[in-house]
């Protein structure tokens, strides 16, 4: 059986989602739906970081005292929210669950056998912010560079310490020998020379009466496991790590860990050489196959900040626009792997001039003309000259074969600019509005009603097609589209590969019925 197990990071529960947030899940789910289609059975996990004192600072900020309830109602937030953006996540995970203490404490105990967890004391930098501690190289002007506004805390306490060092030559070669573990190439590039130059051995532990959150120390309740060290484990508590044997099995390695940028010296540094060291104990423990990172998300040019106010909520878009939209333009707009910018001016443009110019006006016509000529029906596709016919296989295979290739590399931006402009600007949406234009329908129809049969035929089976390409990033839409052709909705099987099925030219039957077609993307009142 093929399988896939794609995550995201954990979010502390410290403040609601906002769209940063939402534009790595919604990529996340892209992905999981992709593969869906494709058969494959997917693990999708999202969920929250609740070990954090942040979260405790948030509480008591809002004048609460009460922690769990606290934890409760804002984990509800974050799953709620994913839930109204549509993500068809399979786990929502909590670190305070049971589950969790039970894998974090296994994974510690390995790590301890292995030899690589030691006592010491700490003394230096610590940022809130980040909830990390800072060596010299990591601070500017006395600052942490992602959070320059939080004065850095000086600390001297005893912890406990990873023996990270220990694993940086096996840590270097296996990134140069699998060139695909950090993406994109730009991270690699930095976290080689991280690793090279900077890794060293990691505090993993704070003492208990600093803290109000946490898991305790196996063994030393005095003592609390520090935020990065149990929040990496959870990738594990998915997969059944601790707790279901034969489920571990099916779903580790992590096909995917989907991160930003901010954090990859997490993801692929610490948390490969934490595998390294508790796989001497555990065989299974693999490191996971892939870390992507994309860039950071600012909106309207600054990055987005509490402090700011310029945290956007996605459901005041969606609200306005509609969940497909909000997918679209974060994945078309953004390079992914770069950094990039949310503007509602931008998102008006392009709802304006691709989805509802390009593609609902496509989409309008075709079914519009087709049942005004055709009494209702899908018309016949009899052979005719090769110049009234809209792509064909060979278009479809060629548009299939691209905007895949850029679903596999999570190019989602290309996957779009290739569907709505085509391949060598063949078979694109812009493409097709051009072939109405040219072979003008609604004034050949009187001569030749043959011809315009194969026309808005090639039109209709085109924009079937291209319904099952935009599937797992547009899916409202895309199902809207399958509606108005009086298509059945399929849903998705292990085992079977929908996009190869769907995608076989002359799935739409001459002489059915053609549904009213629907409004896709209405004008907005300015």
């Amino acid at each position: 059986m093929k399988t896939r197990y794609i995550t995201t990071p954990i979010y502390y529960v410290n403040d609601k989602p906002h769209i940063g947030h939402a534009y790595t899940t919604i990529s996340a789910d892209v992905l999981a739906r992709v593969y869906r289609l494709r058969g494959f059975d997917v693990l999708f996990s999202v969920g929250v970081d609740e070990n954090s004192q942040k979260n405790v600072e948030a509480m008591e900020k809002m004048g609460e005292t009460d922690l769990q309830i606290y934890l409760d109602r804002m984990s509800g937030t974050w799953k709620q929210t994913w839930d109204d953006l549509g993500i068809t996540y399979n786990t929502f995970i909590r670190t305070t669950s049971a589950e969790h203490r039970v894998a974090v404490d296994t994974f510690w105990n390995l790590a301890k056998q292995s030899g690589d967890i030691y006592e010491g004391t700490y003394k230096g930098l610590y940022c809130v912010g980040c909830e990390a501690f800072k060596t010299e190289t990591e601070v500017e002007n006395d600052r942490c560079p992602l959070h320059p506004n939080k004065d850095l805390q000086s600390v001297e306490e005893k912890n406990y310490f990873f023996r990270a060092s220990a694993y940086r030559e096996a840590l270097l070669n296996h990134i140069q020998e699998n060139p695909e573990f950090v993406q994109p190439e730009s991270r690699r590039n930095e976290i080689l020379n991280y690793v090279k130059d900077h890794f060293e051995d990691f505090s993993i532990s704070r003492e208990a009466k600093y803290l109000n959150v946490g898991i305790p120390v196996p063994g030393d309740d005095s003592q609390r496991i520090y935020v990065w060290f149990d929040a990496l484990i959870n990738y594990l508590t998915v997969a059944g790590f601790g707790t279901d044997n034969e489920k571990f099995k099916k779903w580790w390695p992590a096909n995917l860990h989907l991160v930003g940028k901010d954090i990859i010296k997490f993801h692929c540094a610490l948390w490969p050489a934490m595998l390294l060291c508790a796989k001497k104990q555990n065989p299974d423990l693999s490191l996971p196959l892939r870390v992507f990172a994309h860039g950071f998300f600012t909106t309207n040019g600054q990055k987005i900040s509490k402090s700011l106010g310029n945290a956007i909520d996605p459901h005041n878009i969606v609200a306005t626009y509609g969940n497909d939209t909000l997918r679209y333009f974060l994945l078309r707009e953004i390079s992914f792997g770069e950094d990039g910018d949310f503007s509602v001016r931008r998102l008006k443009e392009r709802y304006a001039h691709d989805l509802m110019n390009t593609l609902g006006n496509l989409v309008h016509r075709v079914i519009s003309m087709s049942r005004k000529y055709f009494d209702g029906k899908i018309p016949s596709s009899l052979s005719h000259e090769k110049k009234y016919t809209f792509a064909d296989q060979f278009g479809i295979d060629t548009l299939r074969k691209e905007v895949e290739n850029h679903f596999d590399t999570l190019r989602f931006d290309r996957a779009l600019s290739t569907i709505w402009g085509g391949v060598d600007e063949k078979f694109g949406l812009f493409q097709a509005n051009q072939f109405i234009d040219e072979t003008a329908p609604f004034k050949l129809i009187k001569e030749d009603p043959e011809a315009v049969g194969v026309i808005l035929y090639s039109l209709l089976e085109y924009i079937r097609c291209v319904s099952w390409l935009l599937m797992p990033i547009m899916p409202n839409t895309a199902k809207k589209i399958l509606h108005s052709l009086n298509e059945q909705e399929q849903s998705a099987k292990i085992g079977t590969d929908l996009f190869a099925m769907q995608l076989e030219w002359g799935g739409l039957i001459p002489g059915s019925d053609l549904s009213e077609p629907e409004i896709l993307f209405p004008r907005l009142e300015e």
